[in-house]
């Protein structure tokens, strides 16, 4: 029976020792395992640059779970030998809770016998999170470095802002397998270096090994904004805005920057709807520019004032409410608005392009083109909304006499915009001027297609039509000029030439009549009624009204010279003349004039006037000059014709018989007095084409400067040694009774319970 007892008290000691050992190890792995599991949250917070994730329910609950593990597992297992391993937990757990620089110093004071991997590791970490960045990277070079070393190695040089380094390091660590983390802050290395290519490139190799992580592609779309590549950033920021608040607000600014207003103004009430509070302000502005885009310009206002009473008033705020003064043509109060923006931020170059616009409407054409020249690169000629700024700018150039330079800017805006009719009317302005009438009646007739109600540009373009002879045509443009604006005086002007040509005689007389009395200051109301009265006296001549004829003739005369009075530089006036001294057979003052203006037309008049006096030769002479200057002039041709046959008095005698409905419709044959077509110069002005400026402006949207670096956190509990401790009998211990005894009591006491029964 002894032998029995004993080998029943062997056998539970074994069974005590062989359960002691899973204990320990059970209780450690849930540790390590809770801490695993943690670990991707403290990791997350550091990626989304959100530390508050710390505070947050779901991390809490997880963190006091762990500890609790913790303590249990310290309690049940700690002794003194495990000092190290203790101090080296503990600071895990500090660290997860936020408090970043303690467990540092804890490390400072461990005296480490040797250099565990596990200690080395986790000191690391440690200077990482407390910005001992140069003690960390003699901590993460420990042999062999691990890829999680590799990324928080470019972490610790970003943080230190030593990019040369950490680029360097990125060079002779480059090809070999590295995540995702450390393409992300290689990425962000190159980016701080102006290497936006190489960055866009390692993000792309970091999105490949983590496709669904926001921080990749939130930089990857921030740098394609920023390189123009709005459509490509619309992707990234798509994906993230669906589980992330600050990327919902980015793919609505790329959705405004592609100028879908409507889809973009969802978002951002969505945004809104949500109650997400930290880009608030930003959502408003961004429906505020929307509204503005669709071009609901009070709506778009009540917007920007929600938005400036969550903010402060930002250059993009102010240059968004400048915009919608500019649209309104209120250059002053938009001119203040832009001036105030640049004031808190002398580099923002969208509240430049603003105020040159300003400047333009307000006629500072000078201070308009040094803040264009201010706006840089943010003036871009591939951006079809910059049509109307470069509309403007160029407008500028051609008042300051820049021509060539406004023909360039209005060929960028007609690239921009193939129908922005100010543009093709500004290219007719100048052609206009050199003299290119043919190729600017193409610019002028398809700025007509997109812009019927300009009165000047229809009375410019029946002057064209006019300078080619085309009087038909020109009957019916300058009838629509004339409808849009009665007190156009150059289409008035344009219409007399039009009804004399058409030999409306009476009628021309009296519109220039009426002309020349309310405008006496003009040079080419005179000069056309003097034509007029010119042809009064052939019409005369013809019927053998001398007297009726010289009256007429005098009228033209004083025409002519009051016409010469007004504008002495006008030369052409002088080809007129010299056809009434022609009339009045004053041979030798005609052929004067006609030399003060020796062009063509004077080179045909004067060999006319000699055929008229059968001087064959000379006339024949001064016509095949004119012909060499234009061999396609129908006048010329005819002329010519007449001479070499012989045959001006026939045609003379033919022209004269006629009569009104005679078959030479051609006023200058049907007027002619000896069988040739003598030239009139017509003279009419062309006004300068100004426009008030259709200024939608490019919208200011907001960018995101979140550039930050990303740790890679992994840390480890370390465990307890093992201890073989000794499982002895465990002694009952006995205590003496303490017993009181009462006066008067008996010797035995205590109490005696009742029996029930």
């Amino acid at each position: 029976m002894p032998y029995f007892s004993h080998f029943c008290l062997y056998f539970l000691l074994c069974i005590c020792f062989a359960f002691s050992k899973p204990v320990f190890a059970q209780d450690f792995n849930t540790a390590q395992r809770q801490l695993s599991e943690l670990l991707p949250l403290f990791n997350q917070a550091f990626e989304e640059n959100n530390l508050s994730i710390l505070k947050s329910a779901e991390y809490q609950k997880k963190l006091k779970k762990l500890q609790a593990t913790y303590t249990k597992y310290n309690a049940a297992h700690f002794d003194v030998a495990d000092s190290i391993p203790r101090m080296n937990n503990e600071a895990i757990l500090i660290a997860l809770s936020g408090n970043f620089h303690k467990p540092q110093h804890i490390f400072e004071s461990l005296q480490l016998e040797g250099e565990d991997r596990q200690f080395v590791d986790n000191r690391a970490v440690f200077e990482l999170l407390a910005g001992k960045y140069g003690a960390a990277r003699s901590n993460l070079m420990f042999d062999p470095i691990s890829p999680s070393a590799h990324a928080n190695m470019l972490y610790s040089f970003g943080k230190q802002k030593n990019i040369s380094e950490g680029i360097s390091f990125v060079d002779r660590a480059s090809g070999k397998n590295q995540g995702a983390k450390w393409h992300y802050n290689a990425a962000l290395l190159y980016e701080l270096s102006n290497n936006t290519d190489q960055a866009v490139e390692e993000l792309n190799a970091a999105v490949r090994q983590s496709n669904d992580a926001a921080a990749y592609r939130l930089l990857r779309g921030d740098l394609l904004m920023k390189t123009g590549q709005d459509k490509k950033a619309v992707k990234d920021f798509e994906k993230v805005s669906r589980r992330f608040p600050k990327g919902q607000i980015r793919y609505a600014n790329a959705l405004l920057s592609l100028n879908q207003f409507a889809k973009a103004k969802t978002v951002y009430l969505k945004y809104i709807e949500d109650k997400n509070r930290e880009f608030k302000a930003k959502a408003y502005l961004g429906i505020a520019h929307c509204n503005y885009g669709l071009q609901q310009f009070d709506e778009a206002l009540r917007y920007y004032k929600l938005a400036s009473s969550t903010m402060r008033e930002s250059p993009a705020l102010l240059s968004g409410i400048g915009n919608i003064h500019l649209a309104k043509h209120e250059y002053q109060f938009a001119l203040s608005l832009f001036d105030r923006a640049l004031k808190k931020d002398p580099g923002y170059k969208t509240a430049f392009l603003g105020r040159g616009v300003a400047n333009f409407g307000l006629k500072n054409y000078q201070n308009a083109l040094l803040d264009f020249q201010s706006a840089g690169d943010a003036l871009n000629d591939k951006n079809p909304f910059f049509a109307d700024i470069f509309v403007s700018k160029a407008f500028c150039e051609y008042h300051l006499g820049m021509k060539q330079d406004a023909r360039t800017d209005f060929e960028i805006a007609l690239q921009l915009d193939p129908r922005r009719y100010e543009a093709l009317a500004g290219v007719g302005n100048i052609l206009i001027e050199e003299k290119r009438f043919s190729e600017a009646g193409k610019y002028l007739s398809k700025a007509l297609n997109y812009e019927k109600g300009y009165s000047e540009m229809w009375s410019n373009y029946g002057n064209l039509l006019l300078h080619f002879d085309m009087y038909e045509k020109s009957f019916q443009v300058f009838r629509k000029a004339i409808a849009l604006k009665p007190t156009n005086l150059n289409a008035q002007n344009g219409w007399g030439v039009v009804l004399l040509e058409n030999d409306k005689l009476d009628r021309a007389k009296a519109i220039f009549d009426s002309l020349v009395i309310e405008n006496p200051n003009f040079s080419f109301l005179h000069n056309n009624h003097g034509i007029v009265n010119a042809y009064v006296g052939n019409r005369f001549e013809q019927k053998q009204q001398k007297q009726a004829a010289d009256l007429s003739y005098n009228a033209a005369f004083k025409d002519f010279q009051m016409a010469m009075k007004t504008a002495p530089q006008r030369k052409m006036y002088n080809v007129n003349q010299g056809n009434v001294y022609r009339y009045w057979e004053k041979f030798e003052e005609a052929n004067l004039s006609y030399q003060s203006y020796l062009d063509k037309s004077a080179l045909n008049n004067t060999a006319v006037m000699y055929a008229a006096r059968e001087m064959n030769k000379d006339a024949k002479y001064y016509l095949g000059v004119a012909i060499q200057i234009d061999s396609l002039h129908k006048v010329f041709q005819y002329n010519m014709n007449l001479l070499r046959s012989g045959k001006q008095k026939e045609m003379k005698k033919l022209v004269a018989s006629t009569g009104d409905d005679g078959p030479y419709g051609d006023i200058g044959i049907k007027y002619s007095l000896d069988g040739f077509v003598t030239i009139y110069l017509y003279d009419y002005v062309y006004d300068t084409l100004t426009f008030p400026g259709r200024h939608f402006m490019p919208l200011p949207v907001e960018t995101f400067e979140e550039n930050y670096f990303i740790p890679q956190i992994e840390l480890n509990f370390v465990p307890y040694s093992k201890k073989d401790r000794k499982m002895g009998t465990h002694k009952k211990v006995r205590y003496k009774s303490q017993k009181i005894k009462m006066p008067g009591g008996r010797s035995r006491g205590g109490t005696k319970c009742p029996i029930f029964r």
